[in-house]
């Protein structure tokens, strides 16, 4: 615990691990002996009540998800929750322990409870609005592969990572290689709950918060942020003529093509066509799609050639969420099936983020295919 005074409040800082025994001993502990005026938890109100009431996903509506285009994020979240479940169970606990022996806590001394943290579905919008094309794939690369890792840990090394030099390299290193993320992950999050703290009506104030927050959050209580700002998702990008660059270079080396030689360049753009779209169908097959799901796939392919990383997906795995509904079994085996790309298969949630990516992926490679071949005859 580190206490630290701001103005007229006494703020104590309980450090946690998300999955940490000991996390939960400490908080039960400070908050029996300290009997503050306000307990404050890095929790949003949607997080808490899922965390206290388990079992709502029948509420998540994932064709809602897909026609909002916020199918990136919910995978996002989708994985690194699910890497959190996993971690918690090689140490026989469970995620947000503390979190809830907080609310718990308060709750059994009749202490008011203050969730600070900004809605995650806010963080996750703005950590991909801010993201370029080629960062939003990196990212979500190498999410995916990062659910294949079974790295074991134990809550000795769980502890280790609470320690500040240790906690400052790493939040440092996440700045070096990742700073549109950490800004928005970190910092921002650092400020948002800074401010929550300092409107407080309390002079004796304990705050539950993830290891990794502690120090930014005090050194933000000097500081001065708009929390309103913080809080608001970026609009969505104006299409430009940047996405229309891949597919007009490719018409327009067709159109070159057609005034050399007609019947070839008629050729070359029927042959483009067909290719993104039997790729695009045989990811879907491959990923044992709904056979209507198929045939959306190939008939919406023409249109993903001009937007090749968003219509074909978009259009495949909205058809499988209707044709094959997620069930609430299919969202509670997530965090065992996303580690076994058996498993992927046989989920249905699993299955429809890979049919998307699979389509989108394939239907890509046959546009950069034909816009190949399309250069080469210009060539010759």
């Amino acid at each position: 615990m580190k206490t630290v005074t701001f103005q007229d409040k006494t703020i104590h800082f309980v450090s946690t691990a998300h999955v940490s025994k000991e996390s939960v001993n400490e908080v039960k502990e400070t908050i029996e002996t300290i009997q503050p005026e306000v307990v404050c938890i890095e929790l949003d109100d949607n997080r808490a009540e899922h965390l206290m009431n388990p079992g709502n996903q029948e509420d998540v509506d994932i064709k809602t998800i897909i026609k909002n285009k916020k199918m990136p994020s919910f995978a996002a979240n989708l994985i690194l929750s699910s890497y959190q479940k996993r971690m918690a169970e090689q140490l026989d606990t469970s995620v947000g322990a503390e979190m809830k022996q907080a609310i718990e806590s308060a709750q059994e001394f009749e202490i008011p409870l203050r969730y600070i943290d900004r809605d995650v579905q806010v963080t996750f919008e703005r950590i991909w609005g801010n993201l370029k094309m080629f960062k939003r794939i990196e990212l979500l690369t190498s999410l995916i592969f990062s659910a294949f890792e079974s790295d074991e840990i134990d809550e000795e090394d769980i502890e280790s990572l609470k320690q500040s030099d240790l906690l400052y390299e790493s939040v440092k290193e996440l700045d070096d290689k990742l700073p549109e993320i950490s800004r928005v992950l970190l910092h921002e999050r650092n400020e948002y709950m800074a401010e929550k703290i300092k409107a407080l009506p309390y002079n004796n104030i304990v705050v539950v918060i993830g290891a990794a927050h502690t120090e930014g959050i005090i050194e933000c209580l000097d500081q001065e942020h708009d929390i309103y700002e913080l809080n608001q998702i970026p609009p969505k990008k104006k299409k430009s003529f940047k996405n229309w660059i891949i597919p007009g270079t490719i018409i327009m080396m067709i159109l070159a093509l057609s005034f050399k030689n007609p019947n070839l360049g008629a050729h070359q753009f029927i042959s483009w066509i067909l290719l993104s779209a039997g790729l695009a169908t045989l990811g879907a097959i491959l990923c044992g799609a709904h056979p209507l799901t198929i045939l959306t796939t190939f008939i919406s392919a023409p249109i993903g050639t001009l937007s090749p990383f968003l219509a074909v997906g978009f259009f495949a795995g909205l058809m499988e969420a209707y044709q094959r509904p997620p069930r609430v079994s299919d969202f509670d085996a997530v965090p065992q099936d996303i580690s076994s790309f058996k498993k992927w298969y046989s989920n249905r949630v699993l299955r429809i983020i890979m049919i998307m990516l699979a389509t989108n992926l394939l239907s890509t490679i046959g546009t950069f295919i034909s816009g190949g071949q399309i250069f080469s005859n210009l060539l010759h």
